[in-house]
């Protein structure tokens, strides 16, 4: 019984698991320096890998404002590469928007995309907090852009078709061109 409630969690989580941390592992997968900087970290702070675990699980048991202060931590470290501070702004985005800091939430999205403007996840994230503040032109820029970059990726095809069902009911259309939104986040 117990293990059966075990992998009904898991199989729960797993889906958002993999969304909050595939930008993570493709940016440490593809850093040369991380493998040495492990090695030679001193042995009072944490690697890298291990601080965005404790982000993650303070994240997961809903403890947002511990999960921000590790990830500002990480966001401040010396030495990492552009796209591990991208997913660093990222998953403190994420924190900061489960915790209802909407506007934070987006300016993070936007630093990470400062970082690595290619980044879909980033954009998908921003353009679905950008949906649920009503900035629905910006959102469609941003949920089209993220489809445009991953056009496999179904859960951004879903949430742009249902956005575009959503701006048709409420007579809006989206505006000009999809070029990338210009949002400008206060200095940190």
């Amino acid at each position: 019984m117990a293990e059966t409630m075990r992998n009904q969690s898991l199989g729960h989580f797993l889906p958002w698991v993999g969304s909050l941390c595939l930008g993570l592992v493709l940016a440490l997968a593809s850093s040369p320096g991380l493998a040495q900087a492990q090695t030679v970290a001193p042995q009072f702070q944490p690697s890298l890998v291990e601080t965005v675990e404790q982000g993650y699980l303070a994240h997961r048991r809903g403890d947002y404002d511990q999960a921000i202060d590790i990830y500002t931590g990480i966001i401040r470290r010396r030495g990492l590469s552009v796209k591990e501070r991208a997913v660093s702004y990222l998953l403190r985005g994420e924190a900061k928007r489960d915790k209802g800091e909407l506007d934070e939430a987006v300016f993070d999205f936007t630093r990470a995309l400062n970082q690595w403007p290619d980044y879909p996840q980033a954009i998908f994230f921003r353009g679905q907090v950008l949906a649920r503040q009503g900035r629905l032109n910006e959102a469609f820029a941003d949920l089209a852009r993220a489809v445009e970059l991953d056009p496999d990726r179904e859960s951004y095809k879903t949430n742009l078709a249902l956005l575009r069902k959503r701006m048709s009911v409420s007579g809006e259309v989206p505006e000009g061109s999809l070029g990338q939104v210009e949002i400008i986040p206060p200095p940190e």
